[in-house]
């Protein structure tokens, strides 16, 4: 895909976790002397105030955030980031008869907020979010995860792609998606084929479901229903970008990153 704009202006001397990410995997700067001093600064302000536990301020919101910074740059596991995990995971209960969490501060969370996840009922965002997490840092395999994958997939298949509402929904999916098994399982098919009936023609999700974290959560995937979604929604994105490159006002670094990677996913850019 041709666009009308530089799309990486915006990372170009960004310190964030997706800038660091754009600026080592997409405008070659990993190893130049200020990608690696931004590196280690940002990285260590992610680390600085883990607690022994695990987690950050003994609040799940802030450890999803914190882990989510150190996938776009640590990337591989490490002690700390197993030791959040198994933080996160501890707050589901597992053996209750539906999934179940003690948390409420996850309620805080905004809309996108530099997150793959939007704001949902706190059982759904936290399930979903510690699912991500733990299959994206190579505990896909681990007993309690595939459990909770094997949970959700029953009840993505029961209810026909859904998971209550439209937002718990999404959040349960975007955790499908980067699972190698879950990822092509009946409940993930089942879940692409209801956003199907969402899309609008102007290639848009009705529901207030966000178009760049959708978007990107479908270029993982292989299937059909998907291909002809994305079609749709890389024709509405090639119409908006903006003229700095950016897409979105809301967010525009956030949104740009998951756009591209979209993009990158599906060999479009």
């Amino acid at each position: 895909m041709k666009l009308r704009y530089d799309p990486y202006h915006v990372f170009r001397f960004s310190k964030t976790p997706a800038g660091l990410y754009a600026r080592q995997k997409w405008l070659g700067e990993a190893e130049t002397d200020r990608w690696k001093i931004d590196f280690k600064e940002t990285v260590a302000a992610l680390l600085a105030d883990q607690l022994p536990d695990g987690s950050w301020s003994c609040s799940s919101i802030k450890t999803i955030k914190c882990l989510v910074g150190l996938h776009l740059t640590v990337r591989s596991s490490t002690a700390q980031i197993d030791a959040a995990l198994a933080w996160l995971l501890g707050k589901i209960d597992l053996q209750a008869e539906k999934i179940h969490v003690g948390v409420e501060d996850v309620t805080a969370v905004a809309p996108s907020e530099g997150l793959p996840f939007i704001k949902s009922r706190p059982d759904m965002f936290l399930t979903g979010a510690t699912l991500f997490l733990s299959s994206i840092f190579g505990r896909q395999s681990n007993p309690d995860v595939l459990a909770l994958y094997q949970r959700l997939n029953e009840e993505g298949i029961k209810n026909k792609g859904r998971w209550f509402d439209e937002a718990s929904t999404h959040n349960v999916f975007r955790a499908m998606v980067v699972h190698p098994v879950f990822a092509k399982n009946k409940a993930t098919a089942l879940a692409v084929e209801h956003l199907a009936v969402l899309q609008t023609d102007t290639g848009a999700w009705d529901h207030d479901l966000p178009f760049y974290q959708t978007l990107n959560a479908l270029t993982h995937l292989d299937l059909h229903q998907a291909e002809i979604q994305l079609e749709k929604a890389f024709g509405l994105l090639f119409e908006n970008q903006n003229s700095d490159g950016t897409w979105s006002l809301d967010e525009p670094e956030w949104n740009t990153f998951l756009t591209i990677h979209a993009l990158k996913n599906k060999g479009l850019l």
